[in-house]
């Protein structure tokens, strides 16, 4: 029996996951600029063909990977897409950061990995939709810069958003440094101190 086009949709995108899945370990491994189509087919299982059936270009492998990880977290921060933060959406935007972070770790390692290398920064600055980004960026931050008490508003997000990042390294790289108790026990300070009345 021929397969249905929901199976068909469903395979094709098993295979994507697993070929963006194979690029990004390879690109925190080799680098990217090291790595060729023909390595991340190897690594996904799959023929260089059929690759291209899929992806034109490692950039485009590489841009899929940042598109995903953004609308993730855009769906942790405003899950139901109205353009607004509520307390509620942002104390449970914490809850699943760190949940991301500490149950997925060797692919948050491989996220910062990957994002430091000059092939995937000048990818990042030049070739990706940078402007969405950093809207994206101001978005998911604007909640938490209305709430500190600094006047000029670039300090405030600057602020807020190396924060962020430091936490977000801190957390990723901290395993066997910090246990799970301690870790949470930091998140719901985070939330005291962030959303006290």
């Amino acid at each position: 029996m021929p397969r249905t086009k929901a199976q068909n949709e469903a395979i094709r995108a098993e295979k994507r996951e697993l070929i963006m899945k194979s690029a990004l370990k390879l690109f925190a491994e080799k680098g990217f600029a090291a790595t060729s189509i023909s390595d991340i087919a190897q690594a996904a299982n799959i023929s260089k063909g059929l690759l291209y059936n899929y992806f034109a270009s490692k950039e485009e492998v590489l841009k899929s990977i940042w598109d995903g990880l953004s609308e993730e977290f855009m769906q942790m921060i405003d899950p139901n897409q109205d353009g607004e933060v509520t307390q509620e959406e942002a104390e449970n935007f914490i809850d699943k950061m760190f949940d991301m972070l500490v149950n997925r770790r060797e692919e948050m390692k491989l996220y910062f990995q990957s994002s430091f290398q000059p092939g995937v920064l000048d990818f990042l600055k030049h070739s990706y939709n940078t402007k969405k980004a950093v809207e994206r960026q101001r978005f998911v931050i604007k909640y938490f810069t209305e709430r500190l008490p600094i006047a000029d508003p670039f300090n405030a997000y600057l602020t807020v958003l190396t924060f962020i990042k430091g936490l977000t390294m801190v957390v990723t790289y901290s395993d066997g440094l910090f246990d799970a108790k301690t870790v949470e026990s930091y998140k719901q300070f985070l939330k005291t101190t962030l959303f006290k009345q």
